[in-house]
C-alpha cells in the first residue's frame, strides 16, 4: 500500500504539476518560425529544388538575404574574393548550410528577448553552445564525414541546450532553485526534474516539434546526455554528447582536460584516443573566433 505524501511533498508535487502545465502553455505560445524559414525547409527537402528556386525565396526576405551574404563572406568560410550576389552565395554555401542558417537565425532570434531576470549567464551559455557545436563538427571531420553532416552537427550542438535558455528566461525564480541544487548546468537534469517535472532536453524537444524543425534537432535536444544506439540520429546525438563533454574540459576552470571515460560503443564509433581528443580540443579553440562571428550573424537584426 502506498504511503500518503507528506504535506511538503504534496505541495512540491502540486507545484511541479502546475509548472509542467505552465511550461507547455508557454511553448504553445511561442511564435511560429517566419514563413520564409518554413519555405526554405520545404525547398531544401525537395529533390527537384534548384539554386534559383531557393534564391528567389531568400531574396524575398531582406534580413535572411543579408545574413546569407554576411555568412558567405565571413571568416568561417574564408573565400578569397568578396561574394556580392545572392545567387553566387547560394551555390557556394549549398542547400544544407542555407537551411541551417535560416533555422539557426530564426530560433536564436525568437529567444533573444530580455533575459535580465534569468539566473543563467547568457555569455557563458552561448560560449558553451558554440564549443559544443564546434566539437561535434570537428568529431565529424575526424571521421571524414561530409560537409553537410558536419554543418548539421554544428547547428545541432549550437541549439542543444535551448531548453535551458527557455526555462531560465520564462521561469527565472524556479530555475534559480535548479542552480542552487547543482554546481553547473552539466548536472542540472536531476534538479530540473525535481523542480519542473521535466528536463531542459524534454523542453527543447517540444520546442523543436512546435517549430516543425527536422527531427534530428528534437532527437539531439532530448537525448544529448544519453545517446540511443538504436536511433537513426545516433551519430549526431553522440557527437553532440561528446561535444558537450569536450566543452566542459576547456577553459581555466576545467578540472581535467584528458579523454573522459566513455562507453565502449562511443569510443569505437568515434575512434577516440587521448591524442585525438587533444586534437579536437585544439581545433575547437582555434575555430572559436570564426564561430563567434557566425553566432553574431544569427543574433543580428
Amino acid at each position: 500500500m502506498n504511503r500518503p505524501l507528506q504535506v511538503s511533498s504534496y505541495r512540491a508535487a502540486v507545484g511541479r504539476h502546475r509548472l509542467e502545465e505552465a511550461i507547455q502553455e508557454s511553448i504553445d505560445r511561442l511564435p511560429p518560425l517566419p514563413a520564409v524559414v518554413s519555405r526554405v525547409m520545404e525547398l531544401t527537402n525537395d529533390p527537384n529544388c534548384t539554386a534559383q528556386d531557393l534564391q528567389k525565396v531568400i531574396g524575398m526576405d531582406e534580413v535572411l538575404s543579408s545574413k546569407v551574404l554576411r555568412l558567405v563572406n565571413s571568416a568561417r568560410y574564408g573565400f578569397p574574393k568578396r561574394i556580392s550576389t545572392l545567387s553566387h552565395a547560394v551555390i557556394l554555401l549549398g542547400f544544407e548550410t542555407i537551411r541551417n542558417l535560416a533555422i539557426g537565425a530564426a530560433t536564436v532570434r525568437l529567444l533573444l528577448r530580455d533575459g535580465a531576470a534569468s539566473p543563467v549567464n547568457r555569455q557563458q551559455f552561448w560560449e558553451h553552445s558554440l564549443e559544443t557545436g564546434l566539437a561535434a563538427s570537428v568529431l565529424a571531420k575526424h571521421l571524414r564525414k561530409d560537409l553537410i553532416l558536419r554543418e548539421e552537427m554544428f547547428l545541432a550542438g549550437l541549439l542543444h541546450d535551448l531548453g535551458v535558455l527557455f526555462l531560465s528566461q520564462t521561469f527565472p525564480e524556479a530555475y534559480r532553485e535548479v542552480l542552487q541544487q547543482c554546481s553547473s548546468l552539466e548536472e542540472a537534469q536531476a534538479a530540473e526534474s525535481q523542480v519542473f517535472g521535466m528536463t531542459h532536453g524534454e523542453v527543447g524537444a517540444r520546442m523543436a516539434e512546435r517549430w516543425n524543425l527536422p527531427p534530428v534537432f528534437a532527437e539531439v535536444m532530448l537525448h544529448h546526455h544519453a545517446p540511443r544506439a538504436e536511433s537513426p540520429f545516433f551519430l549526431q546525438t553522440a557527437a553532440v554528447y561528446l561535444g558537450d563533454r569536450l566543452s566542459y574540459s576547456l577553459g581555466n576552470q576545467a578540472e581535467d582536460a584528458s579523454l573522459p571515460s566513455l562507453q565502449a560503443d562511443l569510443q569505437q564509433t568515434f575512434l577516440l584516443d587521448e591524442n585525438t581528443w587533444q586534437w579536437c580540443r585544439r581545433e575547437v579553440e582555434m575555430q572559436m573566433d570564426a564561430a563567434r562571428d557566425f553566432l553574431h550573424i544569427l543574433q543580428s537584426p
